[in-house]
């Protein structure tokens, strides 16, 4: 049976049979069964010098890559699938396919690792990234700029408090503002939810997961609903940047999306018999699953997930952070560690990992339930819970907070998440004749190369709003800007910035201390300490690094085990 035949058969067949038969192709050549793997880096031209097999390099052409790409985009009902070598590279290719000045929208609560991708770095590129929630389709419409506003990013159900966002209501706001749906569904594969049905024009997926399921592959998939100029971008910056998957996890992953339906059921299923026996266990305060009757989504979520609410759910545990950890710690079937979506379940507090920026709260344990015996898991938590001390397991006392005025809640809402992911936060100084005055609060770097997306975002939510500054607070030399405001910030990270000389034009600085060794010391002094110094200080035009920074001793990223 010819491959075209074979596909064309196979627009008849359920999404279970496609995904259980790889799309029921057979090797013409063999009758293999098994789709064949090709390490093969490059292939032959023909004798005029062209390509009649259609493939010329590994790296956009290698046929391993056609059995998964081919699949995905069929279980999608995508135009086509592009494979990346992790669900990362896939999720920037969409943000690099972008323009600078370009406005994008994406949710407060996310996974970490693209958020902090995103005001580290998509924001330095020239993107202005506003975080909203999305899954509250009034804020979504609010954020749109009609002509500005080119993507929006939502994750259904959002890593990992599990909120819901009606795929189809946002699509319709999105386009209506002349903008493009990406949908990060990881967490409900095609199993569940079909964004491209519902509006969406790009469905990203960390295949690493659900996808491949046996935690032993790192992958990433696009799928695009049509083929336009920008799918064309995304495509070539897979081709030049290189993301490439490797052709043996191509075909583990093909592989692993061979039994996705029979997995994806049967963790969602005891997903739900966890949630609903912990309901209203008296140690946990709230069970975040969207298959309860009591989630806020779970309306949505019935209508867009079909044949289940996935296998991620999330505990709060009275009694806080300690609580939380010390559960954690005690748990003996349930594996403590960083991923989802495998045959096996595991546990992990979220917050210590993301940091103080992080929107989790303290008490939060995430859950990725695998294909255990759900009695086995229930009870390996029943247990973990009835190990808590009693003098942690009182829920700490609610502050009432102070109502905010109109700027600080726009601050609050839309601008304060990005400058704390970066180390930072804002105060409002003064606000006379349209002129609004911030104050920075810890590292300069987090305000002040966000000036323009923070004072777009605050004239957005504020017409009457006419400029917007950002005030240093200090005086206009070199040392007492160092002094007083960028060692401060310097030395929550076990460093200190030294400046040597002034000489014209110019100023010598060195790290010393925990920065000398930083693998992000260049950024800080590019996007934090330069253009302070060169704003503040009329005569410096340029900022000079003379650090040894390979005498350091205290580097954040250690590229070596010791």
């Amino acid at each position: 049976m010819s491959q075209d035949k074979s596909d064309k058969e196979s627009d008849r067949l359920s999404p279970e049979t496609l995904s259980a038969q790889a799309l029921g192709r057979v090797d013409p050549v063999t009758r293999a069964l098994v789709p064949s793997l090709h390490p093969s880096t490059t292939f032959e031209r023909d004798a005029d010098g062209g390509y009649s097999s259609g493939r010329g390099y590994s790296r956009p052409h290698n046929p391993t890559y056609d059995e998964a790409e081919d699949l995905l985009a069929a279980l999608e009902g995508g135009h086509d699938c592009l494979l990346f070598a992790s669900g990362m590279a896939a999720a920037n290719a969409v943000f690099q396919a972008l323009l600078p000045g370009d406005h994008v929208v994406a949710p407060k609560v996310m996974y970490w690792a693209l958020r902090k991708w995103l005001v580290d770095f998509a924001v330095s590129w020239g993107l202005e990234v506003e975080f909203a929630d999305t899954h509250d389709l009034d804020a979504l419409a609010a954020a749109m700029r009609p002509g500005k506003t080119k993507l929006v990013w939502l994750e259904t159900p959002a890593n990992p408090t599990w909120q819901i966002t009606d795929i189809k209501a946002a699509a319709n706001i999105v386009h209506d503002a002349r903008a493009r749906l990406a949908v990060d569904s990881t967490v409900a594969s095609p199993v569940l939810t079909r964004p491209i049905e519902l509006g969406a024009d790009l469905v990203v997926h960390s295949a690493s997961k659900y996808l491949n399921g046996h935690g032993d592959v790192l992958a990433g998939a696009i799928v695009g609903a049509r083929d336009d100029g920008f799918w064309q971008r995304i495509r070539a910056w897979r081709r030049d940047g290189g993301a490439m998957l490797g052709t043996l996890e191509a075909w583990l992953l093909q592989r692993g999306m061979r039994t996705l339906f029979v997995r994806v059921a049967r963790c969602s299923e005891s997903a739900l018999a966890v949630a609903s026996h912990f309901q209203d266990h008296p140690r946990i305060s709230h069970v975040l699953y969207p298959g309860l009757p009591d989630h806020p989504g779970h309306d949505i979520a019935a209508r867009q997930m079909q044949g289940g609410f996935g296998g991620m759910l999330s505990l709060r545990i009275r009694g806080g952070e300690a609580a939380a950890m010390a559960v954690a710690a005690q748990v003996k079937v349930f594996k403590r560690a960083t991923s989802l979506g495998g045959v096996e379940s595991l546990i992990e507090h979220r917050a210590s990992i993301e940091g103080p920026a992080t929107p989790v709260p303290d008490d939060l344990l995430r859950l990725s339930i695998g294909l255990e015996n759900v009695h086995d898991l229930i009870a390996d938590l029943e247990a973990a819970l009835s190990n808590l001390p009693e003098e942690i397991l009182a829920d700490a006392p609610e502050l009432e907070a102070a109502p905010l005025s109109p700027i600080e809640q726009v601050l609050e809402d839309h601008v304060s998440a990005m400058v704390r992911e970066r180390g930072g936060d804002l105060v409002v100084r003064s606000f006379d004749d349209g002129v609004l005055v911030l104050g920075m609060q810890g590292s300069p770097g987090a305000s002040i190369p966000l000036a323009t997306t923070i004072g777009n975002t605050i004239r957005h939510y504020l017409p009457h709003v006419q400029e917007v500054r950002i005030d240093c607070g200090t005086g206009d030399d070199v040392q007492g800007l160092l002094d007083t405001l960028i060692n401060p910030a310097v030395a929550d990270h076990g460093g200190k910035v030294v400046l040597d000389r002034v000489d014209g034009d110019a100023a010598f600085l060195r790290f010393e201390g925990g920065c000398q060794g930083c693998a992000m010391a260049e950024l800080t002094l590019r996007q934090g300490i330069e253009p302070i110094l060169v704003r503040e200080v009329a005569q410096i035009v340029a900022v000079i690094d003379e650090t040894d920074h390979g005498a350091g001793n205290m580097p954040y990223y250690k590229t070596k085990k010791t």
